[in-house]
């Protein structure tokens, strides 16, 4: 099994390629973090890991929490003594549509309004930094090289219709500060961004039949993805089948960016 004995924070678990990748880290022999801000869906996808034999253990943490984050990596390493993967999944979307934001009623796109921005940032880019500000010592004092995977976005390089300025700022942030850490933390720790492009996930339900349809014929390949598509990637960069690589940028979406 490819992470057999390495433990993992994956953020964002409790549905959608979060769960997924725990599925299929928990397969690989890792034991599994599962951290949501939904708790129901965080205990569910624990307990569909254990229903197949695997080590998984929840922890509710809001990611753009200072103290929430240290205290799940806390918890990661007081269950399991060390800490190998972060899996920085967890993220937040408001979609743009013909001038207002989806459940905002009165905020004009892309002039959001200040709360939508801030929560936007500090889930998607913040978050991800203060996960890594705490793991990354974690992983120092543990066995063999760390392994982080931040999520970023299609976004980030295609912008394209119903995108928000506060989430395309906060996901081409995640890119840069993905190369940043890989450098400043080498060789002990690889740091890589994945592109996840159309995902067939809980969050597309915020999308209108319009948007939807223009993202599938925009698709090479004729699909969305699902989320066990991201999970294998995710799952490559976890193991040690990339250890020659960190700083890098790799893109899941069935050629959507390359139209």
């Amino acid at each position: 099994m490819r992470l057999e004995g390495k433990t993992a924070i994956i953020t964002g678990a409790g549905s959608g390629q979060g769960r997924a990748a725990a599925l299929l880290f928990a397969r690989e022999g890792a034991n599994v973090v599962v951290a949501d801000v939904n708790e129901k869906g965080g205990h569910e996808t624990v307990a569909e890991i254990e229903s197949a034999a695997g080590k998984a253990t929840f922890k509710r943490a809001d990611v753009s929490d200072e103290g929430q984050c240290k205290a799940l990596v806390d918890h990661a390493v007081g269950t399991y003594g060390q800490l190998n993967i972060l899996y920085n999944n967890a993220g937040v979307w408001y979609v743009a549509h013909h001038g207002y934001v989806v459940g905002e009623t009165d905020a004009p796109s892309p002039l959001l309004t200040q709360n939508i921005w801030d929560r936007t940032v500090d889930v998607n880019l913040k978050g991800t930094y203060l996960c890594c500000k705490y793991a990354i010592p974690a992983m120092q004092k543990s066995d063999g090289i760390g392994a982080i995977i931040n999520v970023s976005s299609v976004g980030a390089i295609r912008v394209g219709r119903g995108a928000s300025d506060a989430y395309i700022s906060s996901k081409g942030g995640v890119m840069a500060v993905t190369r940043n850490l890989a450098i400043e933390h080498a060789p002990k720790i690889r740091c890589n961004c994945l592109f996840p492009g159309p995902i067939e996930t809980p969050m597309v339900g915020q999308m209108t039949d319009e948007r939807k349809q223009w993202s599938r014929e925009n698709v090479p390949l004729g699909r969305w993805g699902q989320p066990e598509d991201v999970a294998r990637m995710a799952l490559f960069l976890a193991s040690d089948d990339a250890s020659f690589i960190t700083a890098a940028m790799f893109v899941v979406d069935g050629g959507f960016t390359a139209i």
